[in-house]
């Protein structure tokens, strides 16, 4: 089974089943933690709120959780039916939808240890792009498919709105001999915003910040973050909207499209 994270009451419904719970008791339980980590204290340490609930989680789950809630935001070009989640390897290096879109901007690229961007097949120097060199695994390898765990506040992550204007690295490329102006303009023009869930093996995928946990720890860390979610939509709502937890494929991994439970217009 899984934590539909989607909506605070989907995570309710959830939550009282694997810990086998109401909502009452749900209730009481997200009431004292707050009496016994944050009452009379100017600041709450998250670090003491998360034990309180680990410790809980683990004494009383009871089902196993074998699936994760992905939700993705991406803007697709119209006529792309592909649903594939891909890696910024594949989806640069092969033949998708945004590399034929970008190729007749004469822009293309290659992986070899990294990724190389080519303007009229001539390479590229981003030795002094900070964002590429990143983002194009010169400095750290992290090409995977990536998304957020949680569903509610979605629009008030400082990406949804980088996701609204296209693919991030667009916006790092108008130093070179690039009319980015229009690469960005004719994508949005010609193109949709789209909310993607799936449904994903928990095997699959990886936590950032807890890219060391194995699946057992994984599937107490979802309920975990899942009570600390329902805590702050009681006692802080603001909270949610600047927190979400970032979850990626693990090895690069394609997130097949035959894990797709909606895709929703934005």
């Amino acid at each position: 089974m899984y934590i539909n994270t989607a909506t605070k009451e989907t995570m309710e419904k959830s939550i009282c089943e694997v810990l086998n719970i109401n909502l009452k008791e749900l209730d009481d339980l997200l009431e004292d933690c707050c009496n016994k980590v944050q009452e009379n204290k100017r600041i709450m340490i998250l670090d003491d709120q998360y034990d309180y609930f680990q410790s809980y989680v683990k004494e009383y789950l009871t089902k196993d959780i074998d699936q994760i809630l992905f939700i993705h935001l991406s803007r697709r070009l119209y006529g792309d039916n592909d649903n594939n989640g891909y890696s910024l390897i594949d989806v640069l290096t092969k033949k998708t939808s945004l590399s034929d879109y970008l190729k007749t901007y004469d822009l293309t690229f290659k992986y070899n240890q990294h990724i190389n961007m080519y303007v009229n097949t001539k390479e590229v120097n981003i030795i002094d792009n900070k964002y590429l060199l990143d983002r194009f695994g010169y400095r750290f390898a992290d090409y995977s498919f990536s998304g957020y765990a949680f569903g509610t506040h979605i629009e008030d992550i400082d990406y949804y709105n980088i996701a609204l204007g296209g693919p991030e690295f667009f916006g790092y490329i108008y130093e070179y001999d690039i009319d980015d102006d229009a690469i960005i303009d004719n994508f949005i023009e010609n193109s949709q915003f789209y909310l993607f869930e799936y449904k994903v093996s928990i095997k699959d995928i990886e936590f950032e910040g807890y890219d060391e946990f194995n699946d057992y720890e994984k599937m107490i860390h979802i309920v975990v973050i899942a009570l600390q979610r329902l805590y702050f939509e009681k006692y802080d709502p603001i909270f949610n909207c600047h927190e979400n937890q970032v979850i990626k494929m693990k090895d690069g991994k394609m997130l097949s499209e035959k894990y797709l439970i909606s895709k929703t217009v934005l």
